[in-house]
């Protein structure tokens, strides 16, 4: 029974970690955006919410685990279960023909083109754009 708990508890924690780590990822992401003036501070505020909730919860159920708790193989077993659904999900063929994956690649590089103000016309050169075509392009 003990096993099961433990396999159930890493689950648990490596999907919170999963969802902590992507919030992370948009904290810094948002910030940069917010840094340069292309997106808002909520960005960040929902980032860092993201971020710091599941490792709250994650905190919290290793706290109540903890008296009689030792990681063992069951619970290292479990924390790569989400990561691995994850990676299922994604090696799946959308109804395109391209697989999940791509398709949730692509939609991410786009939001993050959108919050780092990336020039959509130039392809995300980076450059400063002047009215009168300066910085190189006509």
């Amino acid at each position: 029974m003990h096993a099961v708990m433990d396999f159930g508890t890493g689950a648990i924690i490596g999907g919170l970690a999963l969802s902590a780590g992507w919030g992370w990822l948009w904290l810094v992401i948002g910030s940069i955006g917010f840094a340069r003036g292309t997106c808002s501070a909520r960005v960040v505020m929902n980032s860092l919410a993201v971020g710091f909730s599941p490792l709250l919860l994650g905190w919290g159920l290793w706290w109540m685990r903890s008296e009689g708790f030792s990681p063992n193989v069951a619970f290292v077993t479990g924390l790569f279960v989400m990561p691995l659904f994850v990676v299922g999900l994604a090696s799946r063929k959308a109804s395109d023909g391209q697989r999940v994956g791509l398709h949730m690649t692509e939609g991410i590089r786009q939001l993050k083109d959108e919050l780092l103000g990336a020039h959509h016309g130039c392809g995300g050169c980076g450059h400063d754009h002047g009215s009168d075509g300066a910085g190189g392009h006509p």
